[in-house]
């Protein structure tokens, strides 16, 4: 692209580009590099900003959400006018790339370039209330079938929008892992106690029973947790809560550790993902052990699963005894996150956008 001007990019996160640094960040910092982006995201009106964990040259835009937006009807529509006066340029942009189907509504029918929608989660799953449900199932369905690009972050995604698109469309760009760390994998050393680290956001779908089951079963281990708690059980000395850490500081905070762990309820949000975390922990060098759904059999050579509390108890106790190795070596990791880096995942991103500009617009 030298000697011409980038193309524009409007990029519409459905998360606030202050939360974990994850695949929205990581894409959009990526996308910078071919076009002109600028990153929209949201953040609650009452949330206090928060001090950048890093520095980034994307520019961007920040709208407000309203209280009881999803909940209230008036509030939704002046919610949604005023996203009418904040993305009233949309014209200007020769792609529009939307990461939560509820966003699609702020771009009017008359748009004339091309939509990209980024499903990295199943949606309607997260949500309760029928009404809410019901909408955001309405929303995805109208900007699957309107979009260019349909991209997907795993195999369960793609076919549950290549049933709504009616064909093949989805893309597939599995979520990946930076080069921001290089940690030799980790020897087995027999211990009186160990520390085994989760890193993520602890939610309804964190398993906190079967910790807390297995560490007063097992009093030769120690968990430690680090990152946003949107539930909270109580402490206790073998759970510790470590907090949120900045992305480049992981590497050190679990260089002690023995083990790295991913004790999720597996449900309808659970078993679309394809976690960012376990390409980290194997950039980290860890002994892995994961609960195990089909999503996850790619990883299989690296990680150990269990499918039960049983299961689990198990195999800490058999790990405890010869002291956490890693399911893998060097050579494997080194293969795997060489086909497995975002820089991998980037350019079958920016191969799929290169495609759908020379495709006539449909619909």
């Amino acid at each position: 692209m030298s000697g011409t001007a980038k193309k524009k990019m409007l990029y519409i996160m459905g998360v606030d580009w202050d939360w974990i640094y994850q695949r929205p960040q990581i894409l959009a910092e990526k996308l910078d590099r071919d076009f002109d982006v600028t990153v929209a995201f949201p953040r609650k009106i009452y949330r206090k900003p928060p001090v950048p964990d890093r520095r980034s040259t994307v520019r961007k835009l920040c709208f407000p959400i309203l209280p009881l937006q999803e909940k209230n009807r008036i509030v939704g529509l002046f919610g949604r006018w005023l996203y009418k006066i904040i993305f009233r340029d949309y014209q200007q942009y020769d792609y529009i790339y939307i990461g939560y189907p509820l966003y699609g509504s702020c771009i009017p029918e008359d748009y004339d370039g091309c939509v990209i929608y980024d499903c990295m989660d199943n949606h309607r799953a997260m949500l309760t209330a029928p009404r809410r449900i019901r909408r955001i199932a309405e929303q995805e369905e109208e900007l699957v079938g309107r979009c260019r690009l349909l991209l997907v972050s795993s195999e369960t995604l793609r076919r549950k929008t290549n049933r709504v698109a009616g064909y093949d469309k989805a893309v597939l760009v599995r979520n990946g892992t930076g080069s921001f760390v290089s940690c030799p994998v980790k020897k087995p050393a027999v211990r009186k106690v160990y520390d085994i680290g989760y890193i993520g956001t602890i939610a309804e779908w964190f398993d906190y029973r079967l910790l807390q089951s297995s560490a007063e079963k097992n009093r030769r281990i120690r968990y430690h947790l680090i990152g946003p708690v949107l539930n909270r059980p109580a402490e206790n000395e073998a759970i510790r809560y470590e907090g949120i850490l900045p992305h480049d500081r992981l590497a050190s905070a679990v260089e002690n550790y023995d083990c790295l762990v991913m004790p999720f309820l597996v449900n309808d949000i659970v078993s679309s993902v394809d976690p960012v975390k376990l390409y980290e922990y194997i950039a980290f060098g860890k002994c892995i052990i994961s609960v195990y759904y089909s999503e996850l059999e790619h990883f299989r050579d690296f990680v150990y699963f269990y499918h039960t509390e049983e299961e689990y108890l198990a195999l800490v106790e058999e790990l405890c005894r010869s002291g956490f190795p890693a399911k893998y070596n060097e050579r494997q990791r080194a293969a795997f996150l060489a086909a497995n880096d975002w820089e991998e995942r980037y350019r079958i991103l920016k191969k799929a956008i290169d495609g759908a500009q020379a495709q006539p617009r449909t619909g």
